[in-house]
């Protein structure tokens, strides 16, 4: 499987009205051993731990690392920064670190599409 393939996958088993599936996290976490520099799948695996079920073996912090990650690999991706901006609006409110995580997302945005 390449990394499109993944992301495809991934999307399919997404959940709408429920938790995340057991599968799902089991392939998010096989994707991104298999494409361990890849910003998207570093950012669904992180979104489906926060979507898990409370028995999953992750903790919320775990999901904050796959966006840290995201953005590690590469800084001016978007995407992870809004994502770590949402997480800290909604999941652990620290409503200074989202506007900054936000605002990091414009700026990048902004730059890109000027």
């Amino acid at each position: 499987m390449n990394e499109s393939d993944y992301i495809s996958q991934l999307s399919s088993l997404w959940p709408t009205e429920s938790e995340t599936s057991k599968e799902a996290l089991a392939l998010a976490d096989s994707a991104v051993r298999m494409f361990p520099d890849s910003t998207k799948l570093w950012c669904m695996r992180g979104d489906l731990i926060q979507l898990g079920p409370a028995d999953i073996p992750y903790g919320l912090e775990e999901a904050l690392a796959c966006y840290e990650r995201a953005v590690s690999i590469d800084p001016q991706f978007a995407e992870g920064y809004e994502e770590i901006g949402h997480f800290f609006d909604a999941v652990m409110p620290n409503p200074k670190r989202a506007r900054r995580a936000f605002r990091q997302a414009e700026s990048i945005r902004a730059a890109q599409n000027p």
